[in-house]
């Protein structure tokens, strides 16, 4: 029995440890093509480590290169995506990340389209890099807060939105300078 305790101890203290990373705004821009076929570029805006985690900002770059920028993660979270391009820059002192992308059927993405006269997004659901997303702008019309979804017109092209996710404050550790270490 005691060393069950000790096993499920060890189990949920290693799960709980578990390192993370995030970014402080995402901005999204879809781009229609043909029907529903197109294009569509993710800006990360501030990649950094969570201080909350018992991981080290060196694992959480390892993580970043490993499973995003030559992983699949991306790909493998975004179904219907194809000729992937993806890339990490400094931008006003902070690392940003860019995922380009081709799709075939937009409504793969989150997008829904009722009667060809409104296009909508939904904000529900998770984020890449942890956390929940918090609406901040698009050229559309947010439903707010108790319908977190944005409106655009059938006639519309091109979907544009930025959302925020976490606060980079004392909590979070931007992956700069690591970065250019290793760059």
């Amino acid at each position: 029995m005691k060393k069950s305790l000790v096993y499920i101890f060890f189990f949920i203290m290693s799960v709980s440890l578990i390192g993370c990373l995030t970014v402080e705004t995402k901005e999204y821009t879809f781009k229609l093509k043909d029907g529903k076929s197109g294009s569509g570029k993710i800006k990360y805006i501030n990649i950094m480590h969570t201080m909350d985690s018992a991981s080290t900002v060196e694992a959480e770059y390892e993580d970043l290169m490993t499973n995003y920028m030559n992983g699949k993660k991306p790909e493998d979270e975004m179904l219907g995506v194809k000729n992937v391009k993806k890339r990490l820059f400094e931008e006003d002192n902070h690392l940003c990340g860019e995922i380009t992308f081709e799709f075939d059927d937009i409504t793969s993405l989150k997008f829904f389209s009722y009667k060809d006269k409104v296009w909508t997004y939904s904000l529900g659901g998770g984020s890449f890099f942890g956390g929940s997303e918090t609406y901040f702008s698009s050229n559309g019309t947010f439903g707010g807060e108790n319908m977190p979804v944005i409106f655009w017109d059938g006639n519309e092209d091109e979907f544009k939105f930025k959302t925020t996710i976490a606060q980079n404050d004392k909590k979070n550790e931007s992956l700069l300078d690591i970065w250019k270490k290793n760059k």
